[in-house]
């Protein structure tokens, strides 16, 4: 715990990288719920920001997250608009789902849904584990090997891609795009951030590509979707089309590539987990659900208040931005029991954690995508790998908004004797 954790919590700047060198404060977040659950961060890395309003408790994210009239996600958008994100202009922001209010996103949002019905989902499980296989097929080979770079990157890109209707040889560009769009904070990712408006050109370019290279008009892809669509009598236009499809490829790479990662490092960590799964995997849908409640792929949600008003005895003004985090919610206890304990015999958990949002007008499009391919992920991980283990200290993204690692080094243990025998030979 950094020494800002001791602070009185009244001087505490949740926008502060040093908050997060150790990780997810999760001890401050505790705080917070307990002493102060509308917590203000004044934002002082860009005071042009004007601060935000910190939403703890599980069942101030559920309200806050339902009240849209009161609390609007377009009136100043999901990402803060400093010098690090500076291209990124609201109006821009304000033509994807996750910054729009009713009704424009309840009828943007209804030309995609019937896509990711339950129903339809179930009809992806063969393409699904066919994309899962191949990819443990490359490093089935490998002693060593990264379970970010190497497996739960290019999973999340070939599903997400072969819904949206991109070839396999786009998937790497696809990753860069969601990596800028969503982790721009990550002194790594910060480098390959150069123009943000270029940047828009040229997905905006690629979507029109992929369009006119399309003859078969009855293509059920999501891209497809877009272009036939009509919101409100008029089509969506490029940069609409192009956004809407920066935000399904953004989500769907980055939430299952999250929570997944995280879900194997807990896994990898805890032998008596380990063989729990593997002699019963009936109980992976329980592992995944835990998963998303411990390890949601996105820290937070923002929105900003359409009037003043008060919560918890804090005046929030008409404007203010609140950021409501997941990373809190889940595991507030006065809902969960041992909240940080990873505990697969929780009931009821698919109706209660946060991690597709606290419900309302936003909750997660790709939930039950999400919750299919982890599954089938998971299994075949523990299947084909059950002797692996870590092999070096994982690190994360350092972005405010994701919750995920960039590397998770790993060995086959197997594969380390055949190795050594070898050498004896």
């Amino acid at each position: 715990m950094t020494t800002s954790h001791l602070q009185e919590l009244d001087n505490i700047d949740l926008a502060d990288p040093s908050v997060w060198d150790d990780g997810v404060p999760y001890e401050l977040f505790k705080r917070m719920q307990r002493e102060a659950p509308a917590h203000f961060s004044p934002q002082n890395n860009a005071p042009g920001e004007g601060g935000f309003w910190s939403i703890t408790r599980f069942d101030d994210v559920r309200a806050v997250s339902r009240d849209h009239r009161t609390f609007s996600s377009e009136k100043r958008g999901i990402f803060h608009l400093n010098d690090i994100a500076e291209g990124i202009p609201l109006d821009l922001q304000r033509m994807q789902l996750i910054s729009m209010d009713p009704p424009r996103h309840d009828r943007l949002k209804a030309l995609v849904i019937k896509e990711f019905t339950p129903e339809k989902i179930a009809g992806h499980d063969e393409h699904v584990k066919q994309i899962i296989s191949d990819v443990l097929d490359s490093v089935a080979d490998k002693e060593r090997f990264d379970l970010v770079a190497d497996v739960a990157r290019p999973i999340p890109a070939r599903v997400i891609g072969s819904l949206l209707g991109t070839p396999p040889e786009d998937d790497e560009k696809l990753v860069h795009w969601t990596n800028v769009f969503t982790a721009f904070e990550d002194p790594v990712i910060r480098a390959q951030w150069s123009d943000a408006g270029a940047i828009v050109t040229e997905i905006i370019e690629y979507v029109n590509h992929q369009l006119a290279e399309r003859t078969d008009t009855a293509s059920d892809s999501l891209v497809n979707t877009m272009l036939t669509a009509e919101v409100e009598g008029e089509k969506l236009t490029e940069l609409e089309i192009a956004t809407f499809f920066v935000l399904l490829m953004s989500a769907g790479n980055d939430s299952t590539r999250a929570t997944y990662s995280a879900t194997m490092l807990e896994i990898l960590r805890n032998p008596e987990l380990r063989k729990q799964l593997t002699e019963n995997p009936d109980l992976i849908d329980a592992a995944v659900e835990e998963g998303l409640r411990c390890y949601p792929a996105f820290a937070f949600m923002a929105r900003a208040a359409t009037k003043d008003t008060e919560l918890h005895g804090k005046t929030i003004k008409e404007g203010d931005r609140l950021l409501l985090w997941y990373l809190a919610s889940n595991r507030d206890e006065s809902v969960f029991e041992n909240p940080d304990k990873f505990d697969i015999t929780r009931e009821g958990l698919a109706d209660k954690h946060q991690a597709f949002g606290g419900r309302g007008k936003h909750f997660c499009l790709g939930a039950n995508l999400a919750r299919l391919e982890l599954k089938l992920w998971i299994q075949q991980t523990l299947e084909r790998f059950p002797d692996l283990e870590l092999d070096g200290e994982p690190t994360r993204v350092r972005a405010l908004f994701l919750n995920q690692y960039n590397s998770i080094p790993v060995r086959r243990k197997s594969m380390s004797r055949l190795r050594e025998e070898k050498t004896k030979s």
